[in-house]
């Protein structure tokens, strides 16, 4: 299986706690993020084809990215997500799983979600019920929605999606036609992508929920201890 780890952000929202130090590189239980991230992925799927995008301080994250496929965002401080995810745009000929770089997993969840069967998933935790979140709905065992500002959502979007074969080339296609008419616009965002793939009555996806697991997001620095807590012996 391609796993796709986004890693170009600058982090702002923990301000100027982290003194310049990228996110992926906090230490969780003497572990870098990202070193943790790719041992989960490694011992749960041995064949595993790892491409990474860099931006911010990529020099300082390079050297523990052995064996992957590595993509440089550089204009990473004045672009989002979607940026990123198109300057790694060829990682879209074949199934592929795309994971935010900022976010700890239990060894149990890893152990669930990197082998799951789903062609076409995504993750989300039906406890955490925020308006200001990227949000999911889910109808029995299908996702609906995606994005923000809409009701009835079932949880939050929790970092990690999956796509299908057909699904990666149209995400790619829909993505490069939109950045081409300018980054940083409403239609060029990632989820208004998603939105219209999961529209699509010939893909059924899968909701996996993250309620169940040990696992955090780290977005602010509060995140950090929250998240050594939420996997301490894992």
């Amino acid at each position: 299986m391609r796993y796709l780890i986004l890693l170009a952000g600058i982090g702002r929202r923990m301000g100027s706690k982290l003194g310049g130090f990228p996110k992926c590189l906090i230490d969780i239980h003497g572990e870098p993020l990202i070193k943790r991230l790719l041992r989960q992925i490694r011992n749960n799927d041995p064949h595993a084809d790892i491409h990474v995008v860099l931006g911010y301080k990529n020099e300082m994250i390079l050297p523990f990215l052995d064996n992957c496929k590595i993509f440089i965002n550089p204009f990473f401080d004045i672009t989002c997500i979607s940026a990123s995810l198109w300057f790694a745009r060829s990682s879209f000929d074949q199934p592929l799983m795309v994971i935010h770089g900022d976010v700890v997993l239990s060894s149990e969840l890893a152990a669930d979600l990197f082998p799951a069967e789903a062609e076409l998933l995504i993750a989300y935790d039906s406890s955490i019920l925020d308006p200001k979140e990227i949000n999911i709905a889910v109808n029995g065992t299908r996702v609906t929605h995606f994005g923000v500002n809409f009701s009835g959502y079932s949880g939050a979007y929790a970092c990690v999606f999956k796509l299908s074969a057909d699904a990666a080339r149209m995400f790619a296609d829909l993505l490069d036609q939109r950045m081409r008419r300018g980054f940083n616009k409403p239609h060029t965002y990632y989820f208004s992508i998603m939105r219209k793939l999961i529209g699509n009555p010939d893909m059924e996806w899968i909701p996996f929920d993250f309620s169940r697991y040990r696992w955090k997001e780290i977005d602010h620095f509060e995140d950090i201890a929250i998240a050594r807590v939420q996997v301490r012996g894992q």
